[in-house]
């Protein structure tokens, strides 16, 4: 009879690079039983060798394969600092991918909240910040960003509720927050459906930067805007916001 740690090094040999492995396709794989593969799953997840998402595992080494390079990350840190302080203990949130929501987890160590992301890089963070309940959708892994996403991955979180989703968006003008990914913005806006408070998190440099060919969502869906401080550009769409909060 093998080991547990012979059992789960065969475990970890089998997963997916690039994707999310399923249950049983590791029962196939490996020859274990169900329950043997889901006991072993629980123990990796807990030495953080693994990451369990809708669907199945991933391995915890494929998160970090391109680091981000973050440009203005001083003011993008107080951006994510700001909306950290506005999520409580017992909140569901959604933390969206991108460079400045993926600073969203180093302000909220040991919160007693629930989290979905679809980004690696941010639920890495959380676990490491030792936030418990993490939930990631099924779908591709893109390395260049650290995203999951796939043409169906909103099916596999549709029933969440949020009580705040903080997002992001490579630019923003008069026709509403930008992307350049259709299957990202199919799955912010299904984010948006699910979610009580839509927060966004956007340096200046994204004002009038018109990139990106996908309309997420028109300006006056957004609750808040947190920004770094009310320039010219700023002010020429301020009043389509709830709320506009500022670093400086």
């Amino acid at each position: 009879m093998l080991h547990s740690l012979d059992r789960q090094k065969i475990i970890l040999d089998n997963l997916k690079n690039g994707s999310v492995t399923s249950i049983n396709h590791l029962i196939k794989s490996t020859k274990f039983n169900q329950s043997t593969i889901r006991r072993d799953i629980k123990v990796l997840e807990r030495h953080k060798k693994v990451i369990v998402v809708r669907g199945g595992i991933i391995p915890t080494k494929n998160i970090e394969i391109n680091p981000i390079k973050i440009e203005n990350l001083n003011e993008k840190q107080k951006i994510a600092q700001q909306a950290a302080s506005l999520i409580n203990d017992h909140d569901n949130i959604i933390i969206n991918g991108g460079t400045t929501c993926s600073l969203i987890p180093d302000y909220i160590a040991n919160k007693n909240i629930k989290v979905l992301t679809n980004s690696f890089s941010v639920a890495t963070k959380l676990i490491n910040e030792n936030i418990k309940d993490v939930v990631i959708p099924g779908g591709k892994i893109y390395e260049h960003n650290s995203l999951i996403l796939s043409p169906f991955n909103f099916d596999t979180i549709k029933h969440f509720h949020a009580s705040k989703l903080f997002l992001s968006c490579r630019s923003l003008s008069e026709l509403g927050l930008l992307e350049d990914d259709e299957n990202l913005v199919k799955f912010v806006t299904g984010l948006i459906s699910i979610s009580d408070e839509i927060i966004l998190l956007v340096d200046n440099s994204k004002f009038y930067k018109q990139d990106g060919s996908f309309i997420i969502c028109p300006l006056n869906s957004i609750d808040t805007i947190i920004t770094e401080k009310l320039d010219e550009k700023v002010n020429q769409l301020k009043n389509n916001f709830k709320a506009i909060l500022t670093t400086n």
